[in-house]
């Protein structure tokens, strides 16, 4: 029993971490966001992201959260450009399970008169590879004239495996990073 209570613990304390989201952010800090109010969507090929349903799934997600907030969409000429970069990354976590009893009796431990202590006993142990992906999400954006970055938001998160569950998990990053944005709106006066 307290076996399995210990193995219970150990799976939630690894697999703890990879369901968590991690966002940052990075910004110019004398760059005017106050002035920001329309964006120039830009799309680039730097990204690994093949699957071009997930790539449209993606922009519309972006383009929302964006237009949700005080910016306008303009095709071109926009007060910033925004773009994003999708890297993903697979990973192996190998866990092994022991399972087995020791022996009481003749043995190596050698107690008392006539050696009697932990003699041999019978165990097994078993090793799984498991598989994952961490998915991260990158949304940059130019200052159009100078065409240097000013802003640079980060999401990572282990991915689900449904496209559905993939979805939810980019309007959470994007909303955290909207949130984030926003506070920057809010420490400029606008």
């Amino acid at each position: 029993m307290r076996r399995t209570f210990v193995l219970l613990v150990a799976l939630a304390v690894l697999s703890g971490p990879a369901i968590a989201q991690k966002i940052t952010i990075d910004y110019a800090h004398d760059f005017d966001f106050s002035q920001v109010n329309t964006f120039t969507y830009v799309e680039t090929q730097d990204t690994d992201l093949q699957n071009t349903l997930a790539d449209s799934r993606l922009e519309s997600a972006i383009l929302r959260e964006l237009k949700s907030g005080s910016m306008k969409q303009v095709d071109s000429g926009g007060d910033i450009y925004i773009t994003y970069h999708v890297v993903t990354k697979d990973n192996t976590v190998f866990n092994t399970s022991s399972y087995g009893y020791g022996g009481w009796g003749p043995g190596w431990g050698g107690y008392g008169r006539y050696g009697y202590g932990y003699g041999g006993g019978m165990g097994s142990s078993t090793t799984t590879a498991t598989t994952y992906t961490d998915g991260t999400l990158i949304l940059d954006a130019y200052d159009p004239e100078t065409k240097k970055m000013i802003w640079r938001g980060t999401g990572t998160v282990t991915l689900k495996a449904k496209p559905e569950k993939q979805a939810k998990q980019v309007d959470n990053i994007l909303t955290k990073m909207g949130k984030k944005w926003d506070k920057i709106l809010k420490n400029q006066g606008k």
